[in-house]
């Protein structure tokens, strides 16, 4: 079985089901106690979750000050976890290619089914570094901080493994404006919101796809490609798209866009510029490649008819099928 790396333990205060009640921005809600601890017939399973990220193009540090979480039952309660030893900051910029940050270590939950996961997030002691040098801080869409919907079931005596991954790519979302405060995003009113937008994959058959990309086609080498930094991106499609499409808060082109990216960068050992997609479920997948990434973004829906004529695909490849528990290799040319 898949293990993650322990890098900080988090148990249950208590194994009560609690009520979702009034929550504000960065944590869960204290809630009102609903039908008290589980009876013993009940029975409890255990939990080990990680997270993990994918980089952005113009982000060198996205630092989240996780507070909680909680796991929601489908009856509409709440497992309330806290972590052992209070609050961490967590770089979602630096867990790529396979990275993870242990957020809970067989944690004992109560046996049922469960919805999704609301990961308590405090926005004041939260910040995004860019490549410019300036530190700006977030609002979060989702009112506790990061948001995932996923159907998954703690069986009594049983112990589930799960990965979530964070897009920073498609979740950080700049817009123009004020929220008050100045000095964010590219103007001195604009201002980044954080959208969930997230997977969570079952450990236990998750498996990875990684590859090269010809070099004829990065942006250095490509004459079509603005040269500067930061443009190569692959883009991971299911096999069964027929042509790839960009990221978009709101599709309304009826393509889907990307299920994740991962920026490509030349590794000095090899000579290759390479890409990493890791804890993919088992099935069919295609991988596009843009020199052009830096043009693509996540509020806007417009390729191919991109307004600025500077966003496009150089290559799609045909599909691949990723095996649970392997690490499939997919080179991409022309």
């Amino acid at each position: 079985m898949f293990r993650l790396p322990q890098a900080m333990a988090i148990a249950l205060s208590c194994t009560t089901l609690i009520a979702c009640g009034g929550s504000s921005s960065g944590s869960l809600g204290d809630g009102a106690e609903v039908g008290g601890v589980l009876p013993p017939t009940a029975g409890t399973g255990n939990l080990t979750l990680a997270l993990t990220d994918g980089p952005m193009s113009t982000v060198e540090q996205l630092v989240v000050h996780i507070e909680s979480l909680g796991l929601r039952h489908s009856d509409g309660r709440v497992v309330r976890l806290e972590p052992i030893n209070g609050p961490v900051d967590v770089d979602l910029a630096a867990l790529r290619d396979g990275r993870l940050h242990d957020l809970l270590n067989s944690a004992e939950i109560p046996v049922g089914q469960y919805t999704g996961i609301s990961i308590g997030i405090d926005p004041e002691r939260s910040h995004a570094d860019f490549s410019d040098g300036s530190r700006r801080r977030m609002q979060f869409a989702f009112s506790e901080g990061l948001n995932v919907e996923r159907q998954f079931t703690i069986e009594a005596g049983r112990h589930a493994e799960f990965v979530i991954d964070v897009d920073l790519g498609q979740s950080l979302h700049r817009h123009e404006g004020g929220m008050g405060g100045g000095g964010m995003g590219g103007g001195m009113n604009d201002y980044y919101e954080f959208h969930s937008v997230t997977r969570m994959i079952d450990a236990d058959v998750a498996g990875g796809l990684v590859g090269a990309i010809d070099s004829s086609l990065v942006d250095v080498n490509h004459p079509e490609c603005d040269s500067a930094p930061g443009g190569n991106w692959a883009y991971l499609f299911p096999g069964s798209a027929t042509e790839p499409d960009d990221t978009a808060q709101d599709e309304i082109d009826n393509r889907p866009g990307p299920i994740v990216t991962d920026r490509v960068d030349l590794h000095p050992g090899t000579g290759e510029y390479r890409y990493h997609f890791a804890f993919l479920e088992p099935g069919s997948y295609r991988v596009a490649f843009t020199c052009a990434g830096e043009w693509d973004e996540a509020g806007d829906d417009d390729y191919p008819a991109d307004p600025d004529a500077r966003f496009g695909f150089q290559a799609f490849s045909a599909p691949v099928e990723v095996i649970a528990g392997q690490v499939v290799s997919l080179d991409v040319g022309p």
